[in-house]
């Protein structure tokens, strides 16, 4: 009798585990969705790309003229004139030493201007 009721507990024990396992067993078959890759225009994290570096705000002196219709920073250190972008702000210093904050866009020699304050 005790193998009797140890077969029907056995027996009620398997008959419950087996529908869970099935369903476990499919569960484990199914193709799984992997997440799609985060589009390159929306989430821009290339690890290729390099951030995009501001230029340095740099501080440059010399005196300001016209070179033909434009205005430049002549600076004595070099031979060349640095243009400015700001035209109206550098007219209002022309024939003055000054010193002009800005960024420097060495390619094409302009100065991106922030600020032009007279010379001490």
């Amino acid at each position: 009798m005790k193998h009797m009721n140890a077969l029907c507990l056995a027996a009620g024990l398997l008959a419950c585990a087996l529908p869970l396992a099935t369903a476990w067993s499919a569960d484990q078959q199914s193709p799984r969705l992997d997440p799609l890759p985060a589009h390159p225009t929306l989430y821009p994290q290339d690890s290729q790309q390099e951030p995009q570096q501001q230029p340095d705000v740099k501080t440059f002196t010399g005196r300001i003229s016209k070179d033909g219709q434009k205005f430049v920073l002549e600076d004595p250190t070099v031979n060349t004139p640095y243009q400015l972008d700001d035209q109206k702000k550098a007219q209002q210093h022309e024939g003055k030493n000054v010193r002009v904050t800005g960024t420097l866009d060495a390619q094409n020699n302009v100065i991106h201007v922030h600020a032009i304050d007279d010379a001490a």
